[in-house]
């Protein structure tokens, strides 16, 4: 047996390489043998072991760099915007996901198992009749109540009885609301089917809402412009002091501006639309959110895009209150004619509703929007600011109920360019291209195959209309 024995713990290879050597110098007279090492083999192996040490030290920090660096990659700072959001406003967001399951099984409960709507139309129609009288005094007495407690430092007796009729009121309600969804979905389908909404004889999509209380609606502008920057839903009925709180963290960052909102509905499916005593606005919300609905069939940025540029959200929500402009005049003429006097005259050249005149209220509001622009425009943000609310304070003298005035404010109302305080030109170019439309279902699918701002610029050349220098 051959037998090594390395003096000073040499490696086992270099000691294999040491007897191999030693064995072919003396031809293997000897069995046992000692090797001393030599002065280059100590350097020898003195440099492996330097590299050793080297890959060693080297794995431990790419090691280290792959746990430390990836996580501080993946954890994004505090002060980015998306993580301050998502931190403020944890306990108030809203599930969007678990309502829209919940809906969306209920529908499908609906369509399997439907319940009676009244013998004919007219019972139908008096029970959304019911349904608008019943909302009306729900609303009376809500502003009742927060009348008492606005005059009360402590619980007031007086709300009492307030109280007891509301909570009767809203359980009678709640035992239609089911039939007064159904029998406007179904009188909406029948307004949307003569105007080619259809395939094989069916509304596509069909017409299908919740009279509920939306969620409330956070939106972010930078604070240099006015300019949609980011949104958020979040739960209904949020209180002020809750908005307040929000916003004032966000405001503190310094370099954006916040809003928290109420809204009228949402084109989730089924849509969401508030309950509302009004019959031209409620119908009227109804096909605007159906119309969203409606835009997401495209496969287009006008349908799954828009929510990152603020122009084709524009476009969008512009279309959309168009569509439930007009359309909802029909439903109402044909339905509901007791509304009619509500409802704005008819363009005799275009066939579509008037737009409304601007209230002194709208055109104080155009002002204000044209002068922030201004100042923003010419890099004043400060000065901006202290104009918006020196003229809201002014409004609230007046007795308008204006929390909140401010970049974010605009860029939320300022999506709606039919809106008879917008300075937005694209109200009234949406509408010229409307009008040189050979039809409301060309003009939306058309809307709906846009992918760029460009190409909406080109419709309008296309067009002849006259647009403002970019």
């Amino acid at each position: 047996m051959k037998l090594c024995v390395p003096v000073l713990a040499f490696p086992k290879l270099l000691c294999r390489v040491a007897s191999y050597a030693a064995e072919t110098r003396f031809s293997g007279s000897q069995n046992i043998m000692l090797w001393i090492p030599t002065k280059p083999w100590r350097k020898v192996t003195a440099r492996l072991k330097r590299r050793r040490r080297m890959r060693r030290g080297a794995r431990l920090f790419l090691f280290g760099l792959i746990i430390f660096g990836l996580s501080q990659a993946t954890v994004a700072p505090d002060h980015l915007l998306d993580v301050q959001i998502d931190r403020i406003t944890q306990a108030y967001q809203f599930d969007f996901v678990n309502w829209e399951t919940e809906a969306i099984v209920e529908e499908i409960g609906r369509q399997l198992y439907q319940r009676t709507l009244g013998e004919d139309m007219t019972d139908q129609q008096d029970i959304v009749r019911t349904f608008l009288e019943q909302q009306q005094r729900i609303a009376e007495l809500e502003r009742e109540i927060r009348r008492i407690y606005a005059n009360s430092d402590s619980i007031s007796t007086d709300a009492v009885g307030p109280e007891t009729r509301l909570a009767i009121l809203q359980a009678a309600q709640r035992d239609i609301i089911y039939q007064v969804e159904t029998i406007l979905a179904q009188q909406a389908e029948v307004i949307l089917s003569e105007q080619g909404f259809t395939i094989v004889g069916q509304t596509v999509p069909p017409v299908s809402f919740r009279l509920i209380e939306p969620p409330t609606f956070l939106i972010i502008s930078p604070r240099e412009r006015i300019e949609r920057q980011q949104t958020l839903n979040l739960k209904p009925g949020l209180n002020d002091a809750y908005r307040e709180e929000i916003e004032a963290i966000l405001d503190q960052r310094g370099d954006v501006s916040s809003y928290v909102t109420n809204i009228g509905g949402m084109g989730s499916y089924p849509a969401m639309v508030i309950r509302y005593g009004y019959m031209p606005y409620l119908a009227d919300v109804i096909i605007h959110e159906w119309t969203h609905n409606y835009l997401f069939t495209f496969q287009s940025n006008m349908a799954w895009g828009f929510v990152d540029n603020p122009r084709l959200h524009t476009l969008n929500e512009t279309t959309s209150t168009l569509v439930g402009e007009e359309l909802s005049r029909e439903l109402i003429l044909r339905y509901y004619p007791e509304w009619a006097d509500q409802l704005p005259p008819l363009d005799q050249k275009t066939g579509q509703p008037k737009p409304f005149e601007p209230s002194e209220y709208h055109l104080t509001m155009r002002r204000i929007r044209q002068t922030t622009d201004e100042l923003l425009a010419a890099g004043k943000i400060e000065e901006a600011e202290m104009f918006m609310e020196e003229e809201r304070q002014k409004l609230v003298e007046k007795g308008h109920n204006l929390r909140k005035l401010n970049q974010a404010y605009f860029a939320f109302h300022g999506s709606y360019a039919l809106s008879p305080g917008s300075v937005d030109p694209t109200g009234q170019h949406i509408r010229q291209l409307r009008a040189s439309s050979p039809s409301l279902k060309s003009f939306v699918d058309r809307m709906g195959r846009i992918n760029s701002y460009d190409e909406y610029l080109q419709w309008l050349d296309e067009v002849g209309i006259e647009r403002a220098s970019e």
